[in-house]
């Protein structure tokens, strides 16, 4: 099991709609369009793949598949707005609810895609590399990872060392009415390893006006462009294309993201 034993979608179920509504942009969609190019359909795995953003526009481009997620909530709304599609599309996604630490990923895979900050999700640097060998194994010979979270380079940066700062996480009213608000507090700081815990509380305004408050415990590692580099190349991937935004501009250390495409060998070793 992953060190994070509590997802916070799974916490407060509203909380995939409020995703949906944060979540918004496409433009690592088209990113993602661009690399694959147009004259190949792909079976590919999206890990953490939520309510579908991403994987869903693929597959109306014609590629097969999979997507994972540990959170029942995201799988639920993923599985609705699926259920919407022409049944040909339907047959083109599979969803699978599972830990993906923990659990088996399928093989045979000609793209995965790590994406959407996937690994803020995780609380270890371990747990962001294991996903990576998961991937290599995951992928036919000459497949490819997609990898994009914002990164920070060198020291753990001020603004997550601040303990005792409430912090808002996220906000939204529901289609039914219901009112969420997820707020997160800093108390535990190893700077040496770049790990934060967070104290976070979930309140929920039901239509009704009954209030729910929920609390829990969650731990990040803010992941580094060097440690990802590291891990791919340790994995034995060929990195081609490393980014610093959706527009394909070269990777610097003060971009904010850090995107990388990089394919598995054909051969081992080459």
């Amino acid at each position: 099991m992953r060190s994070n034993k509590i997802n916070p979608y799974d916490i407060e179920p509203h909380l995939a709609e409020i995703y949906d509504q944060t979540e918004t942009q496409f433009e690592d969609v088209a990113l993602l369009r661009e690399l694959i190019g147009n004259d190949r359909r792909l079976k590919i795995l999206e890990p953490f793949c939520g309510t579908g953003r991403i994987f869903i526009p693929l597959a109306k481009d014609g590629h097969e598949i999979v997507g994972m997620d540990v959170a029942r909530s995201m799988i639920a709304r993923a599985d609705t707005k699926i259920k919407s599609l022409s049944p040909a599309l339907r047959e083109k996604i599979t969803l699978i609810h599972a830990d993906v630490i923990s659990s088996m990923w399928p093989p045979e895979f000609d793209l995965v895609i790590l994406g959407g900050n996937c690994f803020y999700e995780l609380a270890t640097a371990d747990e962001q590399e294991k996903c990576i060998r998961k991937a290599a194994q995951s992928l036919v010979p000459g497949g490819s990872i997609f990898i994009d979270n914002d990164h920070m380079e060198g020291g753990l940066d001020e603004e997550w060392r601040k303990t005792g700062t409430i912090q808002l996480a996220m906000m939204g009213i529901c289609l039914d009415g219901t009112s969420v608000e997820s707020t997160r507090e800093i108390i535990w700081v190893n700077s040496a390893f770049r790990l934060v815990k967070f104290r976070r509380w979930t309140k929920v305004i039901l239509p009704d006006g009954k209030l729910v408050e929920k609390e829990f415990m969650q731990q990040k590692h803010p992941v580094s462009a060097v440690e990802i580099r590291g891990w791919l190349e340790r994995t034995g991937f060929n990195i081609e294309r490393v980014f610093g935004d959706y527009d394909r501009s070269p990777y610097y250390e003060t971009c904010k993201r850090a995107i990388f495409w990089a394919r598995k060998p054909s051969q081992p070793g080459k």
